[in-house]
């Protein structure tokens, strides 16, 4: 599991090595999603013999969007996360699956696919828009703009762990997507798809 800190004091949000989809379709148990030890101060989740230390703390609602695969309609679905409380320091940890982010709406894959499409594949931005976002409202000033694109690009390090790129935006973002390909577990040689199935990987090495 890979560990971030949320700006809250004593709140760790971890990552699962349990997949998004697997996460919404069978809904992982409070058993199974239990982090084995406390991200927080390191102690065990269970010693033989004794009470749990680290319980079921609560359910959260996450929305994600994006499309489940490369070539599929993006939706966008609501997950529960999953919160522990550490009995050992009072941490309190909230568990989401792989490739769940934080701070977006959208899901990694989705981001990295967009980076992938929009700078590796030089699609517009209104067609990447189209492949990526549920949402089919359009801005009434710039229809054909997607600002979201360099956001990403411009934070593609605190969301991914991406390094230093240079040149024009287009020219970051396709870097970064071919980054984010040669993590992918089953390469294809297709970065837009590469990147797709890589993102969820580089938070949780």
């Amino acid at each position: 599991m890979n560990l971030e800190k949320d700006p809250r004091s004593k709140t760790r949000i971890v990552h699962s090595e349990i997949e998004v989809k697997s996460w919404t379709t069978d809904r992982a148990s409070c058993g199974a999603a239990r982090p084995s030890s406390c991200v927080a101060c390191g102690a065990a989740s269970r010693v033989p013999g004794e009470a749990l230390v680290i319980v079921g703390h609560g359910l959260r609602s996450r929305s994600v969007e994006g499309p489940s695969a490369p070539g599929e309609d993006p939706v966008a679905i609501e997950l529960l996360a999953r919160r522990y409380a550490c009995r050992a320091c009072d941490a309190i940890l909230v568990v989401l699956p792989r490739g769940v982010g934080r701070g977006t709406r959208y899901s990694l894959s989705a981001i990295a696919h967009a980076l992938a499409l929009w700078g590796y594949a030089r699609w517009s931005a209104a067609k990447t828009r189209v492949a990526i976002s549920a949402a089919r409202a359009r801005g009434f000033t710039s229809p054909e703009q997607w600002s979201s694109l360099r956001r990403w690009t411009a934070c593609a390090t605190a969301l991914f762990g991406a390094p230093t790129t240079t040149g024009s935006l287009r020219e970051r973002a396709s870097q970064i997507a071919a980054w984010l390909a040669s993590h992918a577990p089953l390469a294809i040689g297709v970065v837009p798809t590469d990147a797709f199935f890589g993102a969820p990987f580089v938070r949780t090495r």
